[in-house]
């Protein structure tokens, strides 16, 4: 049986380094790291009625209104208290991207990369206005349910972002949402299996919502429309821990999270895709990648595994192994044909074979990399 706490992993290179610019003008309206509380309260809004209508308002939509359980499984709790903290850093991100772009920052004036006209300026802040506000209410919601479980509720961390641009921004956006959409398959699952099946539909209605926010980081990556809205007929399934990893190696900053603790999943070292995004196209047939390592016998000795849509993962040999300055790379054969959306790649200590990504994760040393096609 899969379970939630058989994930982990290391997303912190897995993305494409972004093209950091070289002028001395501010790449952001903040400096440091981002802190709470907004000006609003948020995110201590629980039992401020006032707040929340107000945020309710702005999201288009209410916190629902039936009866939350006043128990919950020991896993289910780990569950809200990753998705609380993954909605949280979500709202700070949001919040951060919207006032680079009301306060004229460079990079995300109209005329940039992704805001070539006024309209599009708009919309994305008319957008992403709403977006803030609907994972304002989605990290209400978990400690909420937390809270009246008996459950300590999660308290937010500081955060930095790797990113330079509006185009960075809804690039990023776009890659750990579809990370958020591939781990909340596996919520469903874990809230059916053990004993909390209740909570099945409301992560159903996120599922959702999160993937109408997706459709439009696919559209307004430059130039406008280059993507469709939707990747994939079957989105790519992922685990817990990717997105944990991902938390704590991309925008956490470290020492500033009070309940980590409460979040028990295990760390892998990351990997690194090293084939620049832009060059990874339907006619690519191998990918580079890297991970640090002092054991070139065991490295040599993992294979790397692909997982891509909800199909079977596929075991490749590394090949072309370099050892130098305690960095391994490789490349890797790569059927571009059949990996369109997002592919997660990991290192294993197993050849397999693989029944699905949580089966995965159970044997990754390395990982994941992160390569979106299309």
């Amino acid at each position: 049986m899969r379970t939630f706490l058989l994930t982990a992993a290391s997303l912190a290179t897995a993305l494409a380094a972004p093209q950091y610019q070289t002028k001395c003008s501010p790449t952001s309206v903040r400096q440091g790291a981002f802190q709470f509380p907004l000006a609003d309260g948020f995110p201590d809004v629980l039992s401020n009625k006032t707040a929340i209508a107000e945020i309710s308002k702005q999201a288009h939509g209410s916190l629902p209104n039936g009866s939350l359980p006043t128990k919950i499984a020991d896993t289910t709790a780990v569950v809200l208290n990753l998705i609380a903290t993954n909605e949280l850093f979500e709202v700070a991100y949001f919040h951060d991207l919207l006032a680079n772009l009301t306060n004229g920052v460079e990079g995300y004036r109209i005329g940039d990369d992704g805001l070539e006209s006024r309209e599009a300026y708009h919309i994305a802040v008319k957008g992403l206005r709403v977006i803030e506000a609907q994972e304002k209410l989605h990290a209400i919601g978990a400690n909420a349910i937390l809270a009246t479980a008996g459950r300590p509720t999660v308290s937010p961390c500081h955060y930095q972002f790797p990113v330079q641009t509006f185009q960075d921004a809804i690039t990023f956006a776009a890659t750990f949402t579809d990370l958020v959409l591939g781990t909340l398959q596996e919520v469903i699952y874990a809230f059916a299996t053990d004993g909390d099946a209740e909570l099945t539909a409301l992560v159903g209605s996120i599922i959702g919502n999160e993937a109408e926010q997706e459709g439009y980081f696919r559209l307004a990556q430059s130039p406008y429309g280059k993507k469709v809205p939707s990747a994939l007929p079957f989105l790519t399934a992922s685990s817990g821990a990717f997105a944990f990893n991902a938390l704590n190696q991309l925008v956490l900053v470290p020492g500033t999270c009070p309940d980590q603790a409460a979040i028990p999943l295990p760390v892998f070292q990351p990997l690194s895709v090293d084939t620049p995004a832009a060059q990874i196209t339907d006619n690519t047939t191998s990918v580079d990648f890297s991970f640090a390592t002092s054991n070139q016998t065991f490295a040599s000795s993992l294979s790397l595994v692909y997982i891509n849509q909800q199909n079977i993962p596929v075991v490749e040999k590394l090949q072309n192994v370099e050892f130098a300055n305690g960095v391994a790379k490789f490349s890797a054969p790569f059927a571009a044909a059949n990996m369109n959306g997002l592919t997660i790649a990991a290192l294993t200590n197993c050849v397999g074979p693989f029944t699905n990504a949580s089966n995965v994760v159970s044997y990754t040393v390395y990982g994941p990399g992160l390569i979106e096609l299309n």
